[in-house]
């Protein structure tokens, strides 16, 4: 059975590449174009992992990012982080802690195979 990745980002450009990327790669792939848009998909249901882009205008990514940690049924849900640009240090911080990692956005070789990883790892 395919691994369900969940792909949050207000670009929906990048939810294209992406979701057509993770698909020839054979995960089923849910897409989300807002942070509230995603905890309506994890209230209902938890996917294999998510991808989120910590930059987003309704709600920034960290913020879900937490919002999951605290969530009993999500606590452990891979969550690898997303970025086209720089973070501040307390953010870099948070991402380390919290996330499976932080992958620029730029780099879709690198955000697959990192995915890989976490999901043989799970």
């Amino acid at each position: 059975m395919a691994k369900t990745v969940l792909v949050i980002d207000n670009h929906h450009d990048i939810l294209d590449l992406l979701r057509s990327l993770l698909t020839e790669e054979g995960y089923q792939v849910w897409t989300a174009d807002c942070a509230f848009g995603a905890q309506e998909i994890l209230h209902n249901d938890v996917p294999d992992a998510v991808l989120l882009d910590i930059m987003m205008p309704d709600r920034p990514g960290i913020e879900l990012l937490e919002n999951i940690r605290w969530d009993p049924r999500l606590k452990e849900l891979p969550v690898l982080c997303l970025s086209a640009g720089h973070s501040s240090a307390e953010t870099l911080e948070f991402i380390q802690e919290f996330s499976s990692g932080l992958v620029d956005k730029a780099n879709p070789g690198e955000l697959v195979g990192r995915l890989r990883e976490i999901l043989a790892e799970k």
